[in-house]
């Protein structure tokens, strides 16, 4: 096949993969792997690059830390940190809730990755939700949104010479009338920290469904919310904590260290299975939770076939051609905003910000305007992805956990992100305006 004709091939193999997500005939897993199955007999993904999802490291971090949450749910801590929370909450759910989301919007801060903040949570949020006799379905969703848009917004570690990165783009460009300062990144996504935090607490759990789409048990079952653990022996115990705790520091300490999170966070799930807090079967459980696993899997290889074909490269094109002449900063800002953050849906992350960084250079060049607000746009919609399990490894989590399918995850998606967009785009441009 040629190009143009993959291109067309994949685009469809996308469309169906969505319909079959919406039908909710087959699993959300069966449907991903059929479509990885798709792209590979049509050519639009090499096998190679299909089955490397299988050894990615987010896939394996995935399991690893669903081991270890698992782990971590047989402790006594889980209850005990679970009925803190509950007591300075003062048996209120909004107060409760509010503690977990600003604890995880905390976490993001210090350890930049979604999936790991949510894992370290969501063991106690489940505990929360069986003593409080409430529905994770309730819950899952908010905390859920906080972690994937509130990463890495304030200066701290790695994160506070990201301005360097972006005046490097500038700089290749020799557009260099303008550049970055070091709170640039931070002072344009600091509204949208607040307005995700104040909604995911007051009006999230109000579009969330009282009890689960698709069934839950298997995941109350394997994180020790069944109601029938066998208390574990002191020794097992005490190992628990040090494992589930000493990853975290890990995680916060990363970029000191530099080991790599897979390595260490498959250590800990091989410790919880060798010492015996978990059974293997009980890992295996936590492991393929929902087909959280395979559906990232699935989803990932479509999000390599879409950028490989050509897709982003396509949409980037247009994108370029629908902002040239005009002079309406706003305008700008909001198509910078949502290009990314609807390609994201689908394609990695990094992968729509290699593509569309050099856009909103190029395109502001062009226009002879400030290219600081539209990048900033570029980087927040690319990382605020959160409408199908496509958009990062945290949303099949989310989607698991919760019992979620697609068509529940859009129903509760669609005002979070518009009011993402708005607040973002408004504020952005005004700060950084583009005349």
């Amino acid at each position: 096949m040629n190009d143009y004709v993959l291109l067309i091939v994949c685009l469809v193999i996308f469309g169906l993969t969505v319909a079959c997500f919406i039908w909710g005939r087959f699993s959300m897993a069966t449907t991903a792997m059929l479509c990885l199955f798709l792209l590979v007999i049509t050519g639009c993904l090499d096998a190679e690059t299909a089955l490397s999802g299988f050894s990615n490291s987010n896939t394996i971090i995935m399991a690893a830390m669903f081991v270890i949450s698992a782990g971590f749910g047989k402790t006594k801590m889980v209850s005990k940190l679970s009925k803190l929370v509950e007591r300075v909450g003062k048996g209120s759910f909004t107060r409760i809730l509010a503690g977990y989301v600003l604890i995880i919007a905390l976490l993001t801060q210090f350890i930049q990755s979604s999936m790991a903040c949510f894992s370290i949570v969501f063991p106690l949020l489940i505990a929360t939700c069986k003593d409080m006799k409430v529905s994770p379905s309730k819950v899952m969703f908010p905390i859920g949104i906080v972690s994937i848009s509130t990463v890495s917004i304030l200066p701290i570690g790695t994160n506070a010479v990201a301005y360097l990165t972006n005046n490097g783009y500038l700089e290749s460009y020799g557009y260099t009338t303008h550049l970055f300062k070091m709170m640039d990144p931070p002072i344009s996504r600091i509204p949208a920290l607040i307005m995700i935090i104040l909604y995911a607490v007051f009006l999230a759990p109000k579009f969330c469904p009282e009890k689960p789409v698709i069934p839950i048990s298997e995941v109350e079952s394997a994180m020790g919310g069944d109601g029938q653990k066998t208390p574990l022996k002191p020794f097992q115990e005490i190992l628990g904590y040090s494992v589930f705790f000493g990853i975290i520091i890990l995680l916060l300490t990363q970029s000191f260290h530099g080991i790599p999170t897979w390595e260490f966070t498959l250590l800990g799930a091989t410790l919880m299975v060798a010492s015996g807090i978990l059974k293997p079967k009980d890992a295996y459980q936590a492991i393929g939770l929902g087909g959280m696993v395979l559906l990232y899997v699935g989803m990932l290889g479509l999000g390599n076939a879409l950028t490989a074909t050509g897709a982003g490269a396509v949409v980037g094109d247009f994108i370029a051609n629908l902002v040239g002449g005009t002079h309406n900063g706003y305008l700008i800002g909001l198509v910078f905003f949502l290009a990314p953050f609807i390609l994201t849906q689908v394609m990695m992350n990094v992968a729509v910000l290699t593509i569309f960084t050099p856009i909103a250079i190029v395109t502001c060049q062009s226009l002879g305007c400030n290219p600081i607000g539209p990048m900033c746009l570029v980087t927040i919609g690319s990382l605020s992805a959160f409408m199908t399990p496509m958009a990062t490894p945290t949303v099949p989590m989310i989607m698991g956990l919760g019992g979620y399918d697609q068509k529940t995850l859009l129903k509760m998606s669609w005002l979070p992100s518009i009011l993402m967009c708005v607040v973002n785009v408004l504020w952005v441009m005004t700060v950084f305006p583009a005349y």
